[in-house]
């Protein structure tokens, strides 16, 4: 199986390009590839090529590019809004959330959260859970990366103006409509977006949930067993994709 490997959307025209330190590495001291073999490069939005390693060197390696196509991507795009669980949790979250198919992911503290991080810590969670993603990328061998953004405050994400067709929020209160019988009404709309919310262990507080209503948040249940944080993640995503996408 020919090795994928992913460079900056900035240089994706240019005939040669240069690999990060990482994929350098994974090629040369992990699969063994040298000067001449065929690799497949990705910008990580969908543009996907045939390539062949031009130089090794301690700069690291150049792929000359050739045979650009652009792969598409799923019909509704999906954002995960995932309150930070503890780290090999959300870790998790991460690399099966690209392997579903989200467009991007907004990691958010909350008030009933368990992990709290200061900005310096925050900046390096972010900067790891968007290298589990492109691993995670390349290991699915698609074309697109999701967009990890910084982590922020959930009052501060749902004050923006997010670029949504609908927003739901996983609920365990009593007046939440079935994910099914939700889905079932959105699935006519033509939608070209979504957003799941995603509560932390001890679920969003009351302050949140009228934050959410606020900012348009659909509440859904996803039937009677309060399922574990990354559990309500990737079962939300599961459905979300086969409903939206799969069926479409």
């Amino acid at each position: 199986m020919t090795p994928r490997c992913f460079v900056d959307p900035s240089e994706w025209q240019n005939p040669v390009v240069w690999l990060s330190h990482d994929d350098s590495h994974h090629l040369t001291d992990v699969l063994r590839v040298g000067v001449g073999d065929p690799v497949v490069v990705s910008n990580g939005q969908g543009g996907s090529a045939e390539g062949v390693i031009g130089e090794v060197t301690d700069r690291g390696v150049s792929v000359r590019i050739f045979d650009r196509q652009y792969q598409s991507g799923d019909g509704v795009l999906i954002t995960l809004i995932q309150a930070v669980p503890k780290a090999q949790k959300m870790d998790w979250i991460i690399q099966k959330a690209t392997e579903i198919g989200v467009w991007s992911i907004l990691p958010v503290m909350t008030d009933r959260g368990v992990v709290k991080l200061e900005e310096e810590r925050a900046d390096k969670r972010t900067s790891r859970w968007q290298r589990i993603a492109v691993e995670a990328a390349r290991q699915c061998r698609t074309a697109w990366i999701p967009k990890v953004e910084p982590v922020a405050p959930l009052g501060e994400v749902l004050s923006r103006t997010l670029p949504l067709d609908i927003l739901l929020i996983g609920s365990l209160e009593p007046d939440a409509s079935s994910l099914k019988t939700c889905l079932a009404g959105v699935r006519k709309q033509g939608l070209k977006s979504m957003g799941l919310m995603i509560g932390p262990e001890g679920d969003f507080s009351p302050r949140e949930f009228e934050l959410a209503r606020k900012a348009g948040a659909v509440p859904v249940s996803y039937g009677s067993r309060v399922l574990r944080v990354e559990t309500a993640s990737l079962y939300g995503l599961c459905v979300l994709q086969y409903e939206l996408n799969t069926l479409a």
